[in-house]
């Protein structure tokens, strides 16, 4: 419930407060006297945007705060963070919106510094504000299926609820789907292209080793002639097979001087020691050239085998890198990413069972709730007639129409369905829509008389309204009255009316004027006892000041509004 709403220095407003109270409360004031200004004050709080020019002279910021008493229903659609960051749990909140000169705005929530989105979000559940063109959204095809959605109650909101996050979830993976398919084609020439690249090279079985041992190899093979001629001619020299002289047998005749010259000097001992092992150097020498000669084979077809071979690294040396080491880096670094491709072929997959899911799952549930608006729809037009008639509209005949669209394609934020509501407003006439068939008393009656057929179901404790009863007079204006305070019995209701036969049920009557000085003009906001209240509605009516008929006729609409007997 809203117990105050305080605002300074807010345009021609210096310093108002407006205490409330259960039940219902009026405001009422000559034209231009400011009571649009508490409004525009409060659809600040809930979240509209601020315009230039609203800080009045009295300085730099305006403020506006709004007091609410606090059940602990009214959390109960609030993200249970913020509830407990705001502190909401100790009965009372306090939103405050500071606007400055400069442009600057600050939002506050029990002094906890907020964006406006929150402001909006808390405030929304707690507040229902019907404007001065309230109506007009009344013909808006997506506020009838809010009311609609309303009144069907919280299996449909359930169900709305539910179906919203199936639809984001499959719109999601459907966009995902979409951005798969555009880079697909590409993706499939990338994997054909490095399925070939990486099966030439694993085919290949390159090595570094095998390739060091390849040159080596081709380069013995090509010289095999020469090897064979030039070894063999050392070999000779080393050690003879004959009598031929060599440095062997050279060898062997100074050590057989030195040996007999032994133990004549350490040096001469030396030398003859480094002879001997030089002698042993030098067969090993011969042996290893003989063995090594044994296996060299001049081999054409092997020189072209290994030639063959060398070319294959050459080739994918140059294709991949310039060397085999950059080839084979190449090969680990293309096999990854063929992996990530396939793994994004089995991501996408998976994205097409997601996306086949959460649709399936979004058309279930858009049929459900198309269901359920379906089964309200009777039931709204039924309560929505019975309160048209205590309105003075008897014979008025409310259609609510739900119209769905077929498959995926006709599946939006809300489901698969549009509502329209149509009224006959007269016996005979065909059912029409709002938009074509009603007038402005009858758009401000049909509002009201669904504001009263959703009441309690809409969440929002306190209900205000900006001048819903205009278009409208006599017996209808005292039929809205009654209903309005009728209402006020399950919400607190504040109701802005230039009606006296309106403002006769207030149990509550608040004054907006405007008193002019010598350079400027300012609006007050004053509390009404019963005999100055008599005297606006005395003023509403059309009397004179102090007129005394006047003034008796408004205290018996006064008294006979609070006996219900007022007709």
């Amino acid at each position: 419930m809203l117990i105050s709403l305080s605002i300074r220095n807010f345009v021609l407003i210096e310093d108002a407060v407006l205490e409330l109270a259960p039940g219902l409360t009026v405001l009422s004031g000559e034209t231009g006297a400011g009571k649009t200004l508490l409004t525009q004050a409060l659809g600040l709080l809930l979240g509209e945007r601020a315009a230039d020019g609203l800080v009045g002279e009295g300085g730099d910021e305006a403020t506006i705060e709004a007091v609410f008493a606090l059940q602990p229903e009214d959390l109960s659609g609030l993200d249970p963070d913020t509830a407990e960051l705001l502190d909401l749990a100790g009965g009372e909140l306090v939103a405050t919106r500071r606007l400055h000169r400069t442009g600057r705005n600050r939002c506050y929530l029990n002094g906890t510094a907020v964006t406006l989105a929150t402001m909006a979000e808390v405030l929304g559940g707690l507040v229902s504000f019907s404007g001065q063109h309230e109506h007009r959204r009344l013909l808006e095809p997506a506020y009838q299926r809010v009311v609609l959605d309303a009144f069907a109650g919280e299996h449909a909101q359930a169900l709305l609820r539910e179906y919203r996050v199936a639809w984001e979830h499959a719109r999601e993976a459907a966009r995902r789907l979409k951005e798969e398919e555009q880079v697909r084609d590409a993706r499939d020439r990338e994997r054909e292209l490095l399925t070939f690249q990486v099966e030439e090279l694993r085919a290949a079985a390159l090595s570094p080793e095998e390739e060091g041992n390849l040159e080596a190899e081709q380069r013995l093979l090509a010289r095999a002639e020469e090897v064979l001629r030039g070894g063999s001619e050392a070999a000779a020299l080393l050690r003879a097979e004959d009598d031929t002289p060599d440095v062997g047998s050279l060898l062997a005749a100074v050590r057989s001087r030195l040996t007999s010259l032994g133990g004549l000097g350490p040096d001469l001992d030396a030398a003859a020691a480094e002879v001997e092992e030089a002698a042993y150097l030098l067969d090993d020498a011969a042996h290893r050239l003989r063995a090594f000669l044994a296996g060299v084979q001049i081999d054409p077809g092997r020189l072209r085998e290994v030639e063959e071979r060398l070319l294959v690294y050459s080739e994918l040396a140059r294709k991949y890198g310039g060397s085999t080491e950059a080839a084979l880096a190449f090969l680990e670094e293309k096999r990854q990413r063929l992996a990530e491709l396939e793994q994004a072929e089995s991501d996408l997959a998976s994205l097409v069972r997601d996306h086949q899911a959460w649709s399936a799952r979004a058309l279930e549930l858009a049929a459900a709730l198309t269901s359920a608006r379906e089964q309200a729809a009777p039931r709204l037009e039924q309560a929505v007639e019975i309160q048209l008639r205590d309105l003075g509209m008897s014979e008025a005949r409310l259609l609510v129409v739900v119209e769905s669209r077929p498959g995926w394609d006709g599946l939006g934020p809300t489901g698969a369905d549009t509502v329209e509501f149509q009224l006959a407003a007269h016996p005979g006439l065909p059912a029409r829509s709002l938009a074509r068939t009603a007038s402005g008393g009858e758009l401000s009656r049909t509002l009201l008389a669904i504001k009263c057929a959703l009441a309690g179901l809409e969440g929002g404790e306190t209900l205000v309204f900006d001048e819903i009863d205009a278009g409208i007079g006599g017996r209808t204006a005292t039929a809205v009255g009654r209903k309005l305070w009728e209402l006020s019995r399950q919400s607190q209701l504040v109701v802005i009316t230039h009606l006296p036969q309106v403002a006769a049920f207030a149990e509550r009557h608040v004054l907006i004027e405007k008193q002019s000085r010598a350079d400027t003009a300012v609006t007050r906001v004053t509390a009404l006892d019963p005999e100055a209240a008599a005297r606006e509605l005395s003023r509403m009516m059309g009397g004179e000041p102090g007129d005394p008929a006047a003034l008796a006729h408004a205290r018996t609409l006064r008294d006979r509004a609070a006996t219900g007997l007022i007709d």
